[in-house]
């Protein structure tokens, strides 16, 4: 019940916003993409951990221009 919730509060991802962050990764990159997950992050819990964690491991990813 505590799921429905929490749910119910969430602001929705629309297919919309996810073309408009599509087009945005594909201009950047110059090639189109495939978002897998998109989750929004409650700004109130991300911790410093967490978030220097992210960090690292979006830098890991080897992109190729």
């Amino acid at each position: 019940m505590d799921e429905e919730m929490e749910q119910e509060h969430d602001p929705e991802i629309t297919p919309e916003l996810l073309m408009v962050m599509s087009a945005a990764i594909a201009a950047y990159l110059g090639k189109t993409v495939r978002i897998r997950r998109a989750r929004f992050v409650d700004p109130n819990l991300i911790n410093a951990w967490g978030q220097s964690s992210r960090v690292v491991l979006q830098a890991s990813h080897n992109l190729r221009r």
